[in-house]
């Protein structure tokens, strides 16, 4: 179960992940290459259509994990059944780069809605602080997966050229502390 489940590099085609969103009840459509191509043309393109399609389809699968994870489970069972993720997108504990790159983009993926939160003039500082942290956990991954060798190896030289990374990281997570300390000197001043 926990392989790539055969699949090569290759993305999959609009009709797979229209016949995967169909076996879960959530595509009405003939999953015809006419209509496809209709709603490609509407949509902007056919690489348009398709990244729009797959993000449907990974929404609701994530949709459908959130839901699963509700269910009371051991840690070591909780954390098998995750692993599960990480094994079927070929970011397993054999590929530590692509492991970490994987989850470097799940963290773009996720912080990206909270730095369009955050400019929101109303949403206030911890949205704002949420963004930076997300920022610079993303950066931190990225280093770590540059260097992941290098430690190992003693490669001074690439360890040092994530330097600035690392500082950027720093300072994303710095901004996180300061907008966090905005909100509760706020609370302080009105005595909580």
């Amino acid at each position: 179960m926990s392989e790539r489940m055969g699949r090569g590099d290759a993305p999959a085609t609009v009709e797979q992940v229209a016949a995967a969103m169909a076996a879960m009840g959530l595509y009405s459509g003939e999953n015809t290459a006419e209509e496809h191509a209709e709603e490609a043309a509407r949509l902007g393109g056919a690489d348009a259509y398709r990244v729009r399609m797959v993000n449907a389809l990974l929404g609701v699968v994530q949709a459908e994990a959130a839901m699963a994870d509700a269910v009371r489970l051991d840690d070591e069972a909780q954390h098998k059944a995750w692993e599960e993720q990480l094994n079927a997108a070929g970011a397993g504990l054999d590929d530590p780069v692509r492991r970490l790159e994987f989850i470097r983009w799940q963290v773009l993926r996720a912080g990206t809605p909270l730095r369009l939160m955050a400019q929101n003039q109303g949403a206030g500082p911890i949205p704002l602080a949420a963004a930076h942290a997300a920022t610079g956990l993303h950066t931190l991954l990225g280093v770590i997966a540059a260097s992941q060798d290098a430690v190992a190896a003693g490669d001074v030289d690439t360890l040092a050229a994530q330097a600035s990374q690392l500082q950027a990281a720093r300072e994303a997570l710095q901004n996180a502390i300061d907008n966090t300390d905005l909100l509760l000197n706020m609370l302080k001043s009105v005595g909580l």
